[in-house]
């Protein structure tokens, strides 16, 4: 019998606000490319940014921004607490965050991925995110390949 997914407990979702951005900068210090406070924070000045945060217990566990221009949202960055890794927080975030830009118009969403992120392809296929090519030397620190990726948008993806 397949392993249903887990759902996270008492998880909400919430635009990106100033008050987040400390929690935030710390919790992105274990991501490969983490992004400073600065960096979150100048995020919330681009008009094309869709920055969600996911909270738990009171708490930002996750955080994914994705830069939309007219149908197509690139995926900037998605970072999930380690302490809470492996407990569907970073699906059930996605999952939102792709509903939102469906409703918004975006018909299709792209994101690059080291190639030695297993996890996070996993992820990504079970969303239904494929391979569109392979970028040499993409990632620096270490220097690695990304994949180029995509998903394309339907209205069944919408927030009802």
């Amino acid at each position: 019998m397949p392993q249903k997914d887990k759902q996270p407990e008492e998880l909400t979702f919430t635009p990106l606000a100033p008050e987040h951005i400390p929690a935030l900068a710390v919790l992105d210090k274990t991501a490969p490319d983490p992004w400073s406070e600065a960096e979150i924070t100048a995020e919330l000045q681009k008009p094309q940014t869709r920055c969600t945060v996911a909270i738990q217990n009171g708490v930002p566990v996750a955080f994914a921004c994705f830069w939309r221009e007219e149908e197509v949202a690139d995926l900037a960055t998605v970072t999930v607490d380690a302490a809470v890794r492996g407990k569907g927080i970073g699906k059930a975030l996605l999952q939102h965050c792709i509903a939102a830009l469906a409703v918004e118009g975006t018909e299709r969403a792209l994101l690059e991925v080291r190639c030695s992120n297993t996890p996070a392809l996993v992820l990504y296929e079970r969303l239904g995110f494929c391979t569109l090519a392979t970028r040499k030397n993409l990632y620096t620190d270490p220097r690695e390949d990304g994949l180029l990726m995509q998903l394309t948008l339907n209205s069944a993806q919408k927030i009802n």
